[in-house]
């Protein structure tokens, strides 16, 4: 052997054991591995252009289908993850920031949902962050790993993440997420929060004019307010069905192959369970109530996906999640509970899901999707489940009804808690990644993987671009 060809081989197994530190170590092959020219293993310093067209996206009879050019229509149903990070003052998705002790990059962020069958990442944003064009900060991200993340501006790292997501062929959904860095807003707009509803219109137009390209054709589209929960749906102002008519059709002004993803309000109705008839309260971004007869007015067809949320008790221990409970402490948490059987619970969870928004699956044509449920998971401390059971059921719930998918949350460890189990108030984290983001929380992991048997799983198609086709490619 040559000393020449020594040194390659020390070269590369130097720069597989390197790749492999950062690898989120789920025991699955990675069959898209990128080696560049310098010889670093998946750490690109670009991705390769795809050559996709940007597809029409469409929402109807109940699901989300990608539209050729060429009238090609393939219906994808959705295991979707949320990965939060750019709605706060840092600017940038968590866990990037690779050291020797923690943190990957976002190269194989993507390729371990891709890898488990991910095929969709909600991405948080901050309208104020889109305005100012806010950069990251430096320090949470290890650029020597993730060459590919341009981190100049707010929307460089937007396309980035993107890009590098859309080489595993996953798609984007943007959440509009806060107003602003450390509050979110409870309507699109906000005198407190210093947001006015032109400058919200004015975020959109920058997503819409940097993103409705080729290059970003793996973008579903907009979340268009991330928990509307201080507005009426068809009331009194702010009114959340006349703000996502105006925010979606903005969208639509300016990039027609996009979808409105429509979260419901925070309103309280009344439900018989069993032999008890009492008062609930919507989950934020779940009220849809009043939907089915007020709907969300699009100047184009096919384009709301409904997009409600839906919790277990480590958000919140409702009383419909348990067969009984004892007073409410300060705090919010129960001074004693008695837990549901499991036919019980399934029953109530299917129940009040139905009356916030689920009736809209069998009744309207646009899909359904859930934009954010789960939570607290593995670490429930209830004796008999109840946290991660009413998980369990939520999907079980998805798939019965025939959702077109749904997205958890969330990717993230940091991801916060207050009550576990519901007699106890505190801070609990728990997330589809451990607190190294290199290892995959295996429970949890498991529970999501009962989202495979949604319709139509599968990877997002890439459309070829035509050699004569006169779209983008910037």
């Amino acid at each position: 052997m040559s000393v020449s060809d020594a040194a390659a081989i020390r070269q590369s197994r130097y720069e597989n054991s390197t790749e492999a530190r950062r690898k989120i170590k789920d025991g699955l092959d990675d069959d898209q591995v990128i080696i560049s020219d310098d010889g670093q293993v998946g750490n690109p310093k670009s991705y390769p252009d795809m050559g996709c067209e940007l597809p029409d996206y469409q929402s109807k009879n109940g699901q989300i289908f990608a539209v050729a050019k060429n009238g090609t229509e393939v219906p994808v149903g959705i295991k979707g993850v949320n990965w939060f990070g750019m709605e706060t003052g840092l600017a940038i998705p968590f866990g990037l920031w690779e050291n020797m002790d923690n943190g990957t990059s976002v190269y194989e962020v993507a390729a371990f949902l891709a890898r488990n069958n991910f095929n969709s990442v909600r991405l948080p944003v901050c309208i104020k962050n889109i305005l100012k064009n806010t950069p990251p900060e430096k320090t949470l991200i290890n650029l020597n790993t993730n060459r590919a993340v341009n981190i100049t501006s707010y929307m460089s790292t937007l396309k980035s993440i993107v890009e590098a997501l859309g080489y595993r062929h996953i798609t984007v959904m943007i959440s509009l997420h806060t107003l602003d860095t450390k509050k979110s807003g409870g309507a699109w707009y906000s005198d407190e929060l210093g947001v006015t509803e032109d400058q919200f219109l004015e975020a959109v137009d920058i997503l819409t004019k940097n993103l409705c390209t080729s290059k970003y054709w793996n973008i579903l589209g907009l979340d268009l307010k991330n928990e509307p929960h201080e507005c009426s749906w068809g009331g009194k102002d702010p009114d959340w069905q006349k703000g996502a008519s105006l925010i979606g059709n903005r969208m639509l002004e300016g990039c027609p192959n996009w979808m409105a993803f429509v979260e419901g309000i925070a309103s309280s109705g009344t439900i018989t369970l069993g032999s008890r008839t009492n008062t609930y309260f919507d989950w934020w971004g779940g009220g849809l109530t009043k939907a089915g007869d007020n709907p969300v007015e699009l100047n184009t067809e096919h384009k709301v996906v409904w997009a409600p949320h839906y919790y277990n008790t480590g958000v919140y221990p409702a009383w419909y999640l348990y067969a009984s409970t004892g007073g409410v402490t300060a705090a919010g948490a129960f001074e004693s509970y008695v837990e549901l059987g499991d036919d019980d619970l399934r029953y109530n969870v299917e129940k009040t899901m139905d009356k916030m928004f689920g009736y809209l699956a069998g009744s309207s044509d646009y899909a359904m999707v859930m934009g954010e449920f789960a939570g607290l998971y593995s670490k429930d401390a209830h004796p008999m489940k109840t946290t991660k059971r009413t998980t369990d059921f939520t999907i079980e719930v998805m798939l019965k009804a025939g959702y077109a998918g749904g997205y958890m949350w969330s990717l993230n460890p940091e991801s916060a808690y207050q009550y576990n189990p519901a007699d106890t108030y505190g801070t609990f984290t728990e997330g589809l990644l451990e607190d190294d983001w290199l290892t995959p929380n295996k429970v949890f992991m498991e529970g999501m993987a009962a989202m495979e048997q949604i319709k139509d799983l599968k990877r997002f198609p890439c459309f070829p671009q035509e050699v004569s086709s006169s779209s983008s490619s910037e």
